[in-house]
C-alpha cells in the first residue's frame, strides 16, 4: 500500500460514529450471559447501521433459536433499509467455561463467543482482511440486550451497528435456564 493510501485510510477511520460505551461492570456480580438461553425462542432486534461513506440505515432482525443435537441453531431474517430481506443461520456449540464455537452463514471460518459477566463477545471473519466483533450486554431483567458491532478491514473500522435485541413476549424457550 502506498503511503498516501495509508494516510487516507487513517483519516477515514475517524468518519464513523463512536459506539456507545458500556459502563464498567463495577463490583456487583452479574448473571452470566448465556447466548443459548437468551436466544432460544423468538427475539427481535432494531438498530442503526452506519457504513463508511453511506447514510445510516435501519436494521430489523427477527430470530428464532432452537436447540440442536450438539448445541444451538439460530435463524435470522434481516431487513436492511429498503433492501429485500435476507436470511442467515448461526450455530453455537458450548465449549465450556463461558465459551462457544460455531458457524455463521457469511463467516469465513469459525465463530467464537466468550461470556464475561453480563457481556458476550463474538468474533469472526467475513473475508481475508475483514473481521467482525460484536459485544452484547445483557440488560437488567434479562429480556433484552444491547449489541454493538464493528466491521474492520485491515484493522480499520468500516461499519458500525448499534442494535437493541428483545426477547419476544410470547417466547417461552430458555426460561428453564435463566
Amino acid at each position: 500500500m502506498k503511503p498516501h493510501w495509508a494516510c487516507a485510510l487513517v483519516l477515514l477511520s475517524g468518519c464513523l460514529p463512536a459506539l456507545p460505551a458500556f459502563p464498567s461492570q463495577g463490583t456487583a456480580p452479574h448473571p452470566p450471559f448465556d447466548p443459548i438461553a437468551f436466544f432460544e425462542g423468538r427475539t427481535e432486534g432494531l438498530g442503526t447501521l452506519v457504513i463508511r461513506g453511506r447514510r445510516p440505515e435501519g436494521i430489523r432482525v427477527q430470530s428464532v433459536g432452537t436447540p440442536s443435537h450438539d448445541g444451538f441453531l439460530l435463524r435470522q431474517r434481516i431487513q436492511r433499509g429498503d433492501a429485500p430481506p435476507f436470511t442467515r443461520t448461526w450455530t453455537l456449540v458450548p465449549d465450556g467455561h463461558g465459551r462457544w464455537t460455531g458457524s455463521l452463514t457469511e463467516a469465513v471460518g469459525p465463530v467464537r463467543a466468550v461470556a464475561t459477566g453480563d457481556r458476550l463477545r463474538i468474533t469472526y471473519r467475513t473475508g481475508r482482511v475483514t473481521t467482525v466483533e460484536q459485544v452484547l450486554r445483557l440488560e437488567p431483567g434479562r429480556e433484552s440486550a444491547l449489541n454493538l458491532l464493528t466491521v474492520r478491514m485491515l484493522g480499520i473500522p468500516i461499519a458500525r451497528l448499534v442494535e437493541q435485541i428483545r426477547r419476544s413476549p410470547r417466547s417461552t424457550g430458555g426460561s428453564s435456564r435463566r
